[in-house]
C-alpha cells in the first residue's frame, strides 16, 4: 500500500503552509480511502478465516498477538484483523466487511446495535484512559482535583493538546471529557491540534510537540519507553475514564455474506473462563492493563 524536484525559487510562506495543509488532507483521504478498499478487496475472495475490525490499543498494547493464537490453538478457527478507530471499525461492520468487530465507544456501539448491524453485543473487559503531557506540566494536571479539573487546567492555560480527532473510542472519550465542562472544541484555538490519527502516532507526535493528550493506558505502557518528551501525569480510578470493550459479531440477517458462526464462536470464547483469565494475566511492561468483565448472558442474544 503507497503509504524533488528542485525550486528555483521558494513560494511565498503562507502559500507553502497552504501547500502542506493540502496535502496532509490528500494524504489522509487517500490513506482512508486505500485501507477501506483493501479491506473490500480482501473480503471479496473465498477465505476460512474470521475477520475482525478492532482498535489500535488492542494492536498497539500487544493484546491481540498475545490473545489471538490461544483462540486458534482452542478452535482452530484463525482470526485476522485490521486496527483502525473504533468508528472505522464500526463502518466497516455497517458495510458487512467484516465479520466481526471488537471495539471501545458505548455511544457508537449502541447506535450501531440499534441499527441492526450487530447481532449481540457482549463486554469483555475495560482498562483505563491516562493523560500524558510534558514532563514539566506548564497546565498543572498533576495536581487536578479529577479528571474534568485537569481537562480545565489545559484549557485555561491553553497548553497544547493533541486530539485524535479521528473518531475513535478515545477520541469519543475526550469529546465527552469536554462536553461535561460545557465546551466544544470547534471553538478553541491554534493550542488545539487535531492529528487524525491513531493512538500511537499521536502520541509520537505530542512527544515532538511537548503537548498534552488523552491515551489508553495499554498504549502508553507499550510506547513510554520511545516517547521522551511525555510523562505519566493523570492515572486514577476515576469512573470517567473506564474505557469498557465490547466484541459484536456482525449480523447477517443485515450481511449475509459474513462469517456468522466462528463469529459468534470467538465472541462466546472471550467470555469463557480461559479468555477471561488470559485477559487478566496479560501485561505491558509489568503493568496490568485489561480487567476482565464479561457479561456470560449477553452470548444468548447471539
Amino acid at each position: 500500500m503507497p503509504e524533488a524536484p528542485r525550486f528555483i525559487s521558494r513560494p511565498p510562506f503562507a502559500a507553502r503552509m497552504h501547500f502542506r495543509f493540502a496535502s496532509r488532507w490528500f494524504v489522509v483521504l487517500v490513506v482512508a480511502a486505500l485501507a477501506f478498499t483493501a479491506v473490500g478487496v480482501y473480503v471479496s475472495f473465498p477465505r476460512t478465516f474470521v475477520l475482525m475490525a478492532t482498535t489500535t490499543s488492542t494492536r498497539d498494547s500487544g493484546l491481540l498477538p498475545y490473545l489471538l493464537p490461544a483462540f486458534t490453538a482452542d478452535t482452530g478457527i484463525d482470526v485476522r484483523y485490521v486496527a483502525v478507530g473504533t468508528g472505522q471499525a464500526l463502518d466497516l461492520g455497517r458495510a458487512g466487511d467484516v465479520d466481526v468487530v471488537m471495539v471501545h465507544a458505548p455511544s457508537l456501539e449502541k447506535a450501531f446495535m440499534a441499527a441492526g448491524h450487530g447481532l449481540c453485543r457482549i463486554p469483555i473487559m475495560f482498562n483505563r484512559f491516562v493523560i500524558v503531557g510534558p514532563p514539566a506540566d506548564p497546565a498543572g494536571v498533576r495536581d487536578a482535583a479529577n479528571v474534568t479539573d485537569a481537562f480545565n487546567r489545559i484549557r485555561s492555560a491553553e497548553a497544547r493538546f493533541e486530539s485524535r480527532a479521528d473518531s475513535s473510542g478515545t477520541h469519543n472519550k475526550e469529546l465527552r471529557l469536554w462536553e461535561a465542562l460545557g465546551l466544544n472544541p470547534s471553538a478553541f484555538g491554534a493550542w488545539y491540534e487535531r492529528t487524525e490519527q491513531g493512538m500511537g502516532a499521536t502520541l509520537t507526535l505530542a512527544s515532538e510537540r511537548d503537548a498534552y493528550t488523552l491515551s489508553d493506558d495499554g498504549t502508553w505502557y507499550a510506547r513510554e519507553g520511545s516517547l521522551p518528551h511525555l510523562a505519566l501525569l493523570y492515572d486514577r480510578a476515576d469512573l470517567l475514564l473506564q474505557n469498557q470493550y465490547s466484541v459484536i459479531p456482525v449480523n447477517p440477517v443485515a450481511h449475509p455474506g459474513v462469517k456468522s458462526e466462528p463469529a459468534v464462536a470467538f465472541a462466546s470464547w472471550l467470555v469463557e473462563a480461559r479468555a477471561q483469565s488470559l485477559i487478566a494475566a496479560f501485561t505491558v511492561n509489568g503493568h496490568v492493563i485489561f480487567a476482565p468483565n464479561a457479561d456470560p448472558d449477553a452470548v444468548g442474544a447471539c
